[in-house]
Protein backbone atom coordinates (compact mmCIF):
# COMPACT_ATOMS: atom_id res chain seq x y z
CA UNK A 1 0.00 0.00 0.00
CA UNK A 2 1.76 3.10 -1.29
CA UNK A 3 -0.05 5.55 0.97
CA UNK A 4 0.69 3.59 4.14
CA UNK A 5 4.37 3.28 3.20
CA UNK A 6 4.70 7.01 2.55
CA UNK A 7 3.04 7.63 5.91
CA UNK A 8 5.53 5.25 7.53
CA UNK A 9 8.47 7.07 5.92
CA UNK A 10 7.16 10.38 7.24
CA UNK A 11 6.56 9.17 10.81
CA UNK A 12 9.51 6.85 11.42
CA UNK A 13 12.15 7.80 13.97
CA UNK A 14 15.83 6.97 14.29
CA UNK A 15 17.71 6.38 17.53
CA UNK A 16 18.71 10.05 17.58
CA UNK A 17 15.14 11.17 18.24
CA UNK A 18 14.20 8.50 20.80
CA UNK A 19 14.28 9.36 24.51
CA UNK A 20 12.93 6.09 25.95
CA UNK A 21 15.84 3.98 27.36
CA UNK A 22 13.94 0.76 26.59
CA UNK A 23 13.37 1.70 22.96
CA UNK A 24 16.84 3.17 22.49
CA UNK A 25 18.38 -0.06 23.79
CA UNK A 26 16.35 -2.12 21.30
CA UNK A 27 17.16 0.14 18.36
CA UNK A 28 20.90 0.28 19.00
CA UNK A 29 21.49 -3.33 20.08
CA UNK A 30 18.98 -5.21 17.92
CA UNK A 31 17.37 -3.20 15.15
CA UNK A 32 20.52 -1.46 13.90
CA UNK A 33 23.01 -4.27 14.51
CA UNK A 34 24.96 -4.45 11.23
CA UNK A 35 27.40 -7.14 12.32
CA UNK A 36 28.01 -10.26 10.24
CA UNK A 37 27.12 -13.71 11.53
CA UNK A 38 27.77 -17.20 10.17
CA UNK A 39 24.22 -18.18 11.13
CA UNK A 40 22.95 -15.74 8.50
CA UNK A 41 24.51 -17.96 5.82
CA UNK A 42 22.82 -21.03 7.30
CA UNK A 43 19.46 -19.25 7.43
CA UNK A 44 19.79 -18.25 3.78
CA UNK A 45 20.88 -21.72 2.65
CA UNK A 46 17.97 -23.47 4.38
CA UNK A 47 15.56 -20.79 3.19
CA UNK A 48 16.59 -21.33 -0.42
CA UNK A 49 16.22 -25.10 -0.08
CA UNK A 50 12.85 -25.27 1.67
CA UNK A 51 11.25 -22.21 0.10
CA UNK A 52 12.50 -23.44 -3.30
CA UNK A 53 13.93 -20.09 -4.31
CA UNK A 54 17.39 -19.57 -5.80
CA UNK A 55 17.18 -15.86 -5.16
CA UNK A 56 15.71 -14.41 -1.97
CA UNK A 57 15.19 -10.62 -2.06
CA UNK A 58 17.28 -8.50 0.25
CA UNK A 59 14.24 -7.31 2.19
CA UNK A 60 13.25 -10.85 3.17
CA UNK A 61 16.81 -11.68 4.20
CA UNK A 62 16.99 -8.47 6.24
CA UNK A 63 13.78 -9.30 8.10
CA UNK A 64 14.84 -12.87 8.87
CA UNK A 65 18.07 -11.56 10.36
CA UNK A 66 16.08 -9.20 12.55
CA UNK A 67 14.01 -12.13 13.86
CA UNK A 68 17.25 -13.95 14.61
CA UNK A 69 18.61 -10.98 16.58
CA UNK A 70 15.37 -10.50 18.50
CA UNK A 71 15.49 -14.12 19.70
CA UNK A 72 19.18 -13.82 20.50
CA UNK A 73 18.51 -10.64 22.49
CA UNK A 74 15.48 -11.77 24.52
CA UNK A 75 16.30 -15.52 24.77
CA UNK A 76 12.70 -16.74 25.25
CA UNK A 77 12.14 -20.26 26.52
CA UNK A 78 9.68 -20.92 23.71
CA UNK A 79 8.47 -19.44 20.45
CA UNK A 80 5.03 -20.23 19.05
CA UNK A 81 4.33 -19.39 15.41
CA UNK A 82 0.73 -19.20 14.21
CA UNK A 83 -0.14 -19.32 10.53
CA UNK A 84 2.19 -19.90 7.61
CA UNK A 85 5.86 -19.03 7.94
CA UNK A 86 8.71 -19.16 5.45
CA UNK A 87 11.61 -21.52 6.03
CA UNK A 88 13.81 -18.43 6.12
CA UNK A 89 11.95 -16.98 9.11
CA UNK A 90 11.44 -20.34 10.84
CA UNK A 91 15.18 -21.04 10.69
CA UNK A 92 15.96 -17.54 11.98
CA UNK A 93 13.67 -18.03 14.99
CA UNK A 94 15.29 -21.37 15.77
CA UNK A 95 18.94 -20.42 15.34
CA UNK A 96 18.60 -17.24 17.37
CA UNK A 97 18.88 -19.39 20.49
CA UNK A 98 19.23 -23.17 20.26
CA UNK A 99 17.87 -23.49 23.81
CA UNK A 100 14.57 -21.97 22.69
CA UNK A 101 11.86 -24.45 21.67
CA UNK A 102 10.12 -23.31 18.49
CA UNK A 103 6.61 -24.56 17.71
CA UNK A 104 5.35 -24.27 14.13
CA UNK A 105 2.24 -25.03 12.11
CA UNK A 106 4.01 -26.82 9.26
CA UNK A 107 4.28 -30.23 7.58
CA UNK A 108 6.24 -33.25 8.76
CA UNK A 109 8.50 -32.95 5.68
CA UNK A 110 9.27 -29.35 6.57
CA UNK A 111 10.26 -30.36 10.10
CA UNK A 112 12.31 -33.37 8.99
CA UNK A 113 14.32 -31.24 6.57
CA UNK A 114 15.03 -28.64 9.24
CA UNK A 115 16.12 -31.35 11.68
CA UNK A 116 18.32 -32.99 9.05
CA UNK A 117 20.11 -29.69 8.52
CA UNK A 118 20.86 -29.30 12.21
CA UNK A 119 17.91 -27.15 13.27
CA UNK A 120 16.80 -29.51 16.02
CA UNK A 121 14.94 -27.20 18.41
CA UNK A 122 11.81 -27.03 16.22
CA UNK A 123 8.58 -28.92 16.94
CA UNK A 124 5.24 -29.19 15.18
CA UNK A 125 2.11 -27.89 16.84
CA UNK A 126 -0.24 -30.85 17.17
CA UNK A 127 -3.96 -30.03 16.77
CA UNK A 128 -4.79 -31.79 20.02
CA UNK A 129 -2.40 -29.48 21.87
CA UNK A 130 -4.10 -26.20 21.06
CA UNK A 131 -6.58 -26.38 23.91
CA UNK A 132 -4.24 -27.93 26.46
CA UNK A 133 -3.12 -25.95 29.49
CA UNK A 134 0.50 -26.84 28.77
CA UNK A 135 0.38 -25.39 25.26
CA UNK A 136 -1.42 -22.25 26.35
CA UNK A 137 1.35 -21.58 28.85
CA UNK A 138 3.91 -21.74 26.03
CA UNK A 139 2.32 -18.63 24.60
CA UNK A 140 3.72 -16.44 27.36
CA UNK A 141 7.18 -15.94 25.86
CA UNK A 142 7.43 -15.05 22.23
CA UNK A 143 4.63 -15.40 19.68
CA UNK A 144 4.98 -14.87 15.93
CA UNK A 145 1.79 -14.26 13.96
CA UNK A 146 2.17 -14.83 10.21
CA UNK A 147 0.33 -12.76 7.64
CA UNK A 148 -2.61 -15.19 7.51
CA UNK A 149 -2.95 -15.18 11.30
CA UNK A 150 -5.39 -12.29 11.16
CA UNK A 151 -8.18 -14.63 10.12
CA UNK A 152 -10.99 -15.17 12.60
CA UNK A 153 -9.95 -18.61 13.90
CA UNK A 154 -6.37 -17.52 14.57
CA UNK A 155 -7.57 -14.26 16.10
CA UNK A 156 -9.01 -16.45 18.88
CA UNK A 157 -5.47 -17.68 19.58
CA UNK A 158 -4.39 -14.09 20.02
CA UNK A 159 -7.02 -13.69 22.73
CA UNK A 160 -5.65 -16.82 24.44
CA UNK A 161 -2.10 -15.50 24.17
CA UNK A 162 -3.15 -12.24 25.79
CA UNK A 163 -4.68 -14.20 28.65
CA UNK A 164 -1.39 -15.97 29.38
CA UNK A 165 1.10 -13.24 28.54
CA UNK A 166 3.59 -11.90 31.09
CA UNK A 167 5.41 -8.60 31.39
CA UNK A 168 8.30 -10.18 29.44
CA UNK A 169 6.19 -11.42 26.53
CA UNK A 170 6.92 -10.28 22.98
CA UNK A 171 4.42 -10.62 20.12
CA UNK A 172 5.43 -10.04 16.50
CA UNK A 173 2.89 -9.56 13.72
CA UNK A 174 3.93 -9.95 10.09
CA UNK A 175 2.92 -7.53 7.30
CA UNK A 176 0.78 -5.23 9.42
CA UNK A 177 0.33 -2.87 6.45
CA UNK A 178 -0.42 -5.53 3.83
CA UNK A 179 -4.01 -4.35 3.39
CA UNK A 180 -6.63 -2.24 5.14
CA UNK A 181 -8.02 -5.14 7.19
CA UNK A 182 -4.57 -5.87 8.62
CA UNK A 183 -3.97 -2.22 9.37
CA UNK A 184 -7.30 -2.11 11.22
CA UNK A 185 -6.31 -5.24 13.16
CA UNK A 186 -2.98 -3.62 14.07
CA UNK A 187 -4.78 -0.55 15.39
CA UNK A 188 -7.01 -2.81 17.50
CA UNK A 189 -3.97 -4.60 18.91
CA UNK A 190 -2.27 -1.30 19.78
CA UNK A 191 -5.38 -0.15 21.60
CA UNK A 192 -5.52 -3.24 23.84
CA UNK A 193 -5.30 -2.18 27.49
CA UNK A 194 -2.60 -4.77 28.27
CA UNK A 195 -0.24 -3.47 25.58
CA UNK A 196 2.24 -0.86 26.80
CA UNK A 197 4.72 -0.41 23.93
CA UNK A 198 4.48 -1.13 20.20
CA UNK A 199 7.02 -0.85 17.39
CA UNK A 200 5.86 -0.30 13.83
CA UNK A 201 8.66 -1.50 11.52
CA UNK A 202 6.29 -1.47 8.54
CA UNK A 203 6.76 -5.14 7.63
CA UNK A 204 6.64 -6.20 11.28
CA UNK A 205 4.69 -4.95 14.25
CA UNK A 206 6.15 -5.69 17.69
CA UNK A 207 4.15 -5.63 20.92
CA UNK A 208 5.40 -5.47 24.52
CA UNK A 209 3.65 -5.64 27.88
CA UNK A 210 6.20 -4.15 30.28
CA UNK A 211 4.81 -2.76 33.50
CA UNK A 212 5.86 0.65 34.70
CA UNK A 213 6.28 2.05 31.17
CA UNK A 214 4.01 4.74 29.78
CA UNK A 215 1.86 3.44 26.95
CA UNK A 216 3.50 4.51 23.69
CA UNK A 217 3.48 3.55 20.02
CA UNK A 218 6.69 4.00 18.08
CA UNK A 219 7.25 4.06 14.32
CA UNK A 220 10.91 3.07 13.95
CA UNK A 221 13.26 3.52 11.04
CA UNK A 222 14.26 0.12 9.66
Amino acid sequence: MVVSYLKYLWQRKSEYSIHSPFVFDFVTKVLNDRGSNLDYDTILRIGRLLDKRKHIPYGKRKRSRLLYRVIRHYEPESVVSFGSITALNATALALGNLQTKVYLEQSEDFLETLNAMGVINVRLIQPAEFDSEHFRQLNTGFVFFGRDSFEEDTWDYLIDCLSYKTTDSVFIFEDIHHNRDMEDAWEEIKANEDVTVTFDLYRFGMVFFHEGIEKQDFVLKY
